[in-house]
Parts: C-alpha cells; structure tokens; sequence
C-alpha cells in the first residue's frame, strides 16, 4: 500500500480581506501537495469577505469556513484555527499574502528528513499592492545544530521581522507552547516558545511573498494601527490601564523569582517582555486624546519602560550566567585580559544579499568554529541576518542603511571601542573611524566594466580601501586588479585566499541523478546556466551558440542562481526547447552538476568563480572563458572559448558529448577541485588576519628585536640600549629596519621614557636624530597566536649582556639569528 501522507493544516484568520483573498486562495488551493485542509475564521467581516469564502468552499471541500459572530480579536482568532484543525502540521496565513507552489511540500520534505525540527519556513519577499517583487524580508532562523539554550539564544536576539510564524509548524510543538496569553504581538512569543522545543530549518528560495500593504505606510504606523485596534475592542481607557497592571504583577512574579530553575521561565519572562515593548511603542504614536489626558500617564509609561528594562537585564543576566551558552561574554572577556586579540567582523552581507559572499563568509565562521579561531572574533549581526553558528560570539547592531554611512561608521567605531577589538573586517565595504582594518576583496567588476562609481555601494567601497592597512583577496586575478586600480596598494600587503568548495558537492549516484531529473520533469540531456541575470555573466552567448546546434531539440536547459535571464530574450534561441528554472538548495545543486551534459559559464569577468569549482567536484565539465580568475579555478579542466565566439561556443557544445573528452574533463576537474577547500581558505585568511593585526609595529623589510632585562640598574640598561640603538640608527638600511622592543614585566610609559633619554643623548653627544629612521616599536602585550605569526618576520635578535632569558624561551625566540651590537654596523646582509 502507498504511504499515507500527513495532513497539514491551513489555518486562514480573515477581517476584511475582500482586495486579495481570491489571488491568496487560488495559491493555496493549486499546491502541489493536496492533502490538506483550509480552515478559515472569519472575525465578522463586513465587506465581502464572507461570499468569497463561501464559493470556494462549495468548490474544494478542503475548505471549512467558520464565521464569528462578533469581533473576537486578532489573537484570540488566530487561537481559533489552529483548535479547529487536525492536521500533523500547522500553518497560518493571511487573506492578503502569496505562496510558491512547492509551500508546502518542500516544507513537508524537510520535517520527514529531521525528525529535530518543529518549524521550517522558506525565505519571504516583500511584495508591493500589484504583486511586484520588493525585495528579500531578513527574517531567516536557522537553528538545526544547536543546543536547546543556544536555540533560544538565536531566536531571543536575532529575530528581526517575524515572518517564520508563517512557516509550516509541528501540531505537536504547537499544542505544548502557550497560546493563552492575549497579546498584541504573538509572533516572537510563539517563536521564543517553539525554539525550547526544537529546530527551525529555513529554505533559502523565496517560496513566501508578504504583500506591503500601502495603508500600513512605515513601521511606526503599523505598530499604532495595531494598537489602535487593540484598543478599539475595549469599552473604556481605565480597562486597558487595568489590564496594564494585572500583565505588570506577572512580569514583577516572574523577574522576582529564581531565573535559574529553566530557560522556561525566561520564555514567559520574554513573551510579557514583547507585550509591553509593544505597548510602549502604541502608546508613543498613537497620541490617543482618551490615554494622554487620563491621569497618571507619565507615571504608567514609566512604569511600563522600568519593567521592560528589568526583563531586559534579567535575561541577560541569566545567559551570562549560563554554563552551557556558547555566546558567553565571560570567555571573551578573560580572553581579553590574557591579551588574546579580538577581531570584529561586520556580518553586514547577510543583511543585504544571499549570494556567492554570504556562502563564503558563512564557511568561513563553520571552520573557524571547528578550528577554535572563533574565540577571537565577534561578529556583528545586523538586525539578527546572520546565520547562528554554534561556537561564534555575536553582538547585535543596526541594519545598514546607505543613506546613513556617516553614523553607520561612528556606531561601529564605538561598537571596536567597547570590544577593545584589535581589528576590523567587513564581509561588504564598511568601516569603522579609526581601529585598523582589513578589506576583503572579492573582484573590480565595477571598476573594469565602468559601472557607476558615485552609487553609494561603490564610493563605500573605495573607502573601505583607503582605510585598510592589510588586504585579502579571493583570487590572484583580483590581487591583480586591486593593485592596477590602486597602485598606491603595496602587492605584499595583499593575501591571496582561494575559495574552498563543500565536501557535499561531489559526483552523484545515476539513481539519484534519475530521482533529481523526475522531480523536476527533465526528461532529456541538459546544459546547466549558472546566475545568468549581471550582462558581465554573458549567458546570451550561451544561448546564441545553443541556438546553432543541428541537434538543439534534443536536450534541455537548466538555469539557477540569481537573475536568469528575461523570458522573451531567452524563447529567442531556444524555441522548441524546454527551459527549467529553478532555485536549487546545496544538494539539488549537486545533482543538476552531476547529472549535466556540461556547465556552461562564458563569463566576461568572475572575482573567483564558485560555480565553476562547484561543478568540476561534481564530475560536470565546464565550457567557459579564459578570463581573469576562471583559469585558477578551472585549471586543465575546462574547454575555454572567447567570450564573443558564439560559433566556438557552439563548437565546444559539441566537442563536449564526445566521451573522450568528457571523460577526459571528469577525471581533470575532480582532481583540480583537490586544491581547493574552505579549512585551507580558513587557515590562510585567520593567519593574515592575525598578522594584521601586527600593523602597529610598524613592521618593515628588516625587523629587529630586542629582549631588554628591565630589572638591571637603569644607568647600564640605558647604556646597552644606547649601544643598540647607535648600531642600528648608523646602518646604511636605517630606513628598511624597524626595532621591536620587548617590554615584559614593565609599563610602556618607563619604556618609552628611557628610549627618550637614549635618543636625546644621542642626538646631543653625536648629532645622531634618531627621528630619521629606523621605527623603534615597543611590543606589548602579544598572545602565542600573535608570537607564532610574528617570528617568521623577525631577521634577528640583538644580543644583549642582560637579557630577559625567559621571556626569550617562552615567546620561542631562541632560534632567531642573532647579531651583536658593536659589530652590527658593518654587517649589511641582513
């Protein structure tokens, strides 16, 4: 017999719906999972809400129409249609919103793969009134990995809109979280609830379109249409004050008792904490005549700001307390006083895009948390984007905005200041005031293609460049680049760090393959295109040379990633031929690799070329363009054509179904992907980041060091610094050298007193300014990291007669070369 299916519940609470509802029920009922049921609780509607209903419901008898005879309010009928279901798994929708299709079974598939998760929601794009794309809503929750507190931890602080409470979620987890409290605003109660219970997965495809409605205007009047409301359903104001005040004794119960007994408790504690944010923020804009003028309200609004503030505190109090946590701010501040260097890293490209950067950054942060480098950075998550990594520290900032660069920047050198970071890196262009930085590089396209450089992001960009003092780059080609285009950028101070590609992308089975090919409906050999939509991506060459091919009618074409290409344009070479378009997650990805006759990828210009990489791990070979970084990334194992050859394109179309030269392409893709891996990427991009962190040594081509035993007498310890100093100040490569001195066991202020001493004196007795060169550093406090990243660029220790011989043990600088300082002067091959 075939498996049963479970059911799932729809549940649809409507007040006036009448604009949308027909286009919101024809999305639901043309799923391409059909058993469900549509139960819907119309809160008395008076327009004509209810008619619509009842037609549809005398159509699809999955639809159970409820109407209530009054205004029950919003919270109490969003109760009401999950008592009335049955279903395995539970969502709610709204009469003005859309779904993709695939909802509900690509929901579904998730839940029968994870036993651990109790909601799964797919990625939700704002939509305006007409139904146009507005953009992507950052409201991902992905918590699958992580411990119960680690959990709530994430959905506590790093939910920003709440639209996951329309995700598909257990029955089970529902019926055991608390649906009994009457709130304003459920949606961060409920998640707060479900996340004690298991995991949220999240599906990065756009499957959920919420509609902007145009009455709502800015966030502000959202909230006080809400509260005006609210407060319509009461007969009097001394009701809702009463009401106030009843909530206020449980949130004082609840933060008076031990918040140690279980992360339960702070749930409460957060669902009462939400309540009255909310409350706050109504009673601020609505300037309702009936509250303002009653008496007592300044008293009430403080009162009501008191007790959200203690909610706050405790909640903080009780994760910092927390043994289990691995958000501990305590590990980070005993890392601090040891001298461990904290790096920052603003997590602002989740914010803004789920591109190729955000799949770096995000395998990036997972090695470095396998690796322990995460202990130390601290990643700034912006208004709760980034993904929630188990063993990162995150701190929470303001979403970026380009219209306000100038605060964004103060805000975070204050955000460096209060972190005592060492170090600043940005996953997109920002910078802070003054703590040093590292700029990332990932390509110049708009620098080579000639694009606007007075756009915002650009001029961003370029000051994000002219701030740092040390640069990654994620090629060679972009190296290259980034030095042409800034030549005052020194090639040395560039690291290259190649991106790593998931062990996940390997060569897939053929009955996995077949599987893949059915689900989708591919029912011949395919080419596969690859983020097609920038022009610098030149996918039209692609379909131009397809268009020669005698034997076109033969095969398919499946297009991924972002911004494929305009209908019309494409039907103008591909008549007769059937064109998939689909967003793909990581492992449907592999197998549209695997199972492809080949990627084709003639690009103009790639910062890398993670597409590339991706598909020769699966076994597909490549057809692409010899240009800029595609050559490091392909290697031997691609057939490259010019990018404006459509016949050669075609040719190669071609000359890749030959089994020799398929075959030949596997076996050299599979092997060229070897030199690639994001633990390698890591690696390189911790230790260039450490090294960075350096920069105010002042290091140069020839660095020195000295290891000064600041216990002997002052006048001798004078003495031998003067003698080094003297040595050094009168070599001919004065200008290349830069002397470290070491200042263990003493503070900086006798240090750089008694280097003061020694340069006036040589300046007086010798006419020796040591101004002129060389840089003289005093070192500081430096971690093992810091030591290990720093003896590799030592070319010498200068011997002194009183040296502090365990601070030379332990720091491991015993096997430096070692100079004496009388005789250093003439000795020039350093």
């Amino acid at each position: 017999m075939p498996e049963k299916k479970p059911l799932v519940s729809i549940g649809m609470p409507l007040y006036n719906e009448e604009r949308y509802l027909h286009q919101m029920l024809d999305s639901l009922i043309s799923q391409d999972y059909e058993n469900f049921e549509l139960i819907i609780s119309d809160n008395a509607s008076v327009d004509s809400t209810s008619q619509i209903c009842q037609e549809y419901a005398a159509k699809d008898a999955r639809l159970c129409y409820h109407r209530n005879e009054t205004n029950i309010g919003a919270s109490a009928n969003f109760k009401r249609v999950f008592e009335l279901s049955q279903g395995d798994y539970f969502v709610w929708v709204a009469g003005h919103d859309l779904w993709h299709s695939t909802f509900l079974s690509r929901c579904l598939e998730i839940f029968l793969q994870d036993e651990s998760v109790v909601l799964c929601h797919p990625q939700a794009m704002w939509i305006d009134t007409g139904g146009q794309p507005l953009g992507l809503i950052p409201s991902s929750v992905e918590t699958r990995g992580l411990d119960r507190i680690s959990r709530f931890h994430v959905v506590l602080w790093g939910l920003g809109y709440c639209s996951p409470i329309y995700g598909l979620i257990s029955s089970k987890a529902l019926k055991q979280a608390n649906l009994g409290l009457e709130v304003i605003a459920p949606d961060a109660i409920l998640l707060a609830e479900l996340s004690l219970l298991g995991a949220f997965a999240h599906i990065s495809e756009p499957l959920f379109y919420m509609r902007k409605m145009e009455d709502y205007g800015s966030w502000e009047k959202y909230v006080e249409k809400i509260f005006r409301q609210s407060l319509s359903n009461l007969s009097a104001p001394s009701m809702y004050w009463q009401m106030i005040d009843e909530h206020l004794k449980v949130v004082s119960k609840h933060i008076n008792c031990s918040l140690e007994k279980d992360t339960a408790t702070l749930s409460t504690v957060l669902c009462l904490l939400t309540k009255y944010s909310w409350i706050l923020n109504g009673l601020e804009n609505s300037k309702a005549q009936q509250l303002s003028s009653t008496s007592g309200f300044e008293e009430r609004i403080n009162q009501i700001n008191l007790q959200v503030y203690e909610a706050t505190r405790a909640i903080e109090i009780q994760f910092n307390k927390s043994e289990h946590s691995k958000f501990n701010k305590s590990e980070h501040s005993s890392n601090r006083e040891k001298g461990i260097p904290k790096i920052l890293i603003d997590g602002v490209f989740f914010q803004l895009y789920r591109t190729g950067i955000a799949r770096v950054w995000k395998s990036l942060l997972e090695e470095w948390a396998e690796s322990g480098f995460a202990k130390h950075i601290v990643v700034l998550d912006r208004a709760g984007t980034a993904p929630k990594i188990s063993g990162i520290w995150y701190r929470n900032v303001p979403h970026y905005d380009y219209e306000s660069t100038i605060a964004d920047r103060e805000m975070l050198q204050e955000v460096c200041d209060e972190e005592g970071a060492d170090l600043f890196i940005s996953t997109y262009y920002t910078t802070p005031l003054s703590t040093p930085s590292v700029f990332m590089a990932y390509d110049m396209i708009p620098e080579v293609v000639g694009a606007n450089l007075n756009e915002p992001m650009w001029k961003e960009k370029h000051l994000a460049i002219r701030h740092a003092s040390a640069y990654l780059s994620i090629s060679e080609n972009t190296a290259s680049d980034l030095v042409k285009l800034f030549p005052e950028i020194a090639t040395k101070s560039i690291t290259v760090a190649l991106c790593g590609v998931k062990s996940l992308f390997s060569p897939a089975s053929q009955e996995d393959i077949k599987g893949f090919k059915n689900k989708y409906g591919i029912s011949k050999p395919y080419f596969i295109s690859v983020g097609g939509g920038a022009n610098y991506k030149n996918s039209i060459l692609f379909f131009k040379a397809f268009a020669q091919l005698a034997s076109k009618q033969g095969f398919e074409i499946v297009c991924t990633g972002s911004g494929v290409l305009l209908e019309g344009e494409l039907r103008n070479y591909t008549l007769g031929t059937v064109v998939h378009k689909h967003q793909f997650n990581d492992e449907e990805l592999r197998l549209a690799y695997s199972g492809a006759v080949a990627l084709v990828y003639p690009s103009k210009y790639e910062g890398f070329g993670l597409p590339v990489l991706e598909a020769i791990s699966c076994g597909c070979p490549v057809i692409t363009c010899p240009n800029a970084s595609i050559p490091e990334v392909a290697g031997e194992a691609a057939l490259y054509v010019n990018d404006e050859d459509v016949e050669g394109l075609a040719d190669a179309l071609c000359e890749v179904q030959k089994p020799k030269v398929r075959n030949s392409l596997i076996v050299a893709g599979l092997e060229q992907s070897k030199n690639f891996s994001w633990s390698k990427m890591a690696k390189t991009v911790s230790s260039a980041l450490i090294d960075a962190t350096l920069v105010r040594l002042n290091l140069q081509d020839i660095n020195l060091i000295v290891f000064p035993d600041w216990l002997q007498p002052e006048e001798s310890l004078s003495l031998e610094l003067e003698r080094v100093v003297r040595a050094i100040t009168t070599h001919p490569d004065k200008s290349k050298m830069t002397l470290l001195v070491d200042t263990s066991n003493v503070s900086e202020e006798d240090v750089n007193l008694a280097l003061s001493g020694v340069a006036m004196n040589l300046l007086m007795e010798e006419d020796l300014d040591v101004s002129d060169g060389p840089e003289i550093s005093l070192i500081g406090q430096l971690s093992e990291i810091q030591w290990e990243a720093l003896m590799p660029r030592l070319q010498g220790r200068v011997v002194l007669e009183n040296e502090n011989r365990e601070v030379i043990i332990q720091v491991k600088a015993l096997n430096i070369p070692t100079f004496d300082s009388d005789s250093f002067v003439q000795d020039n091959d350093l």
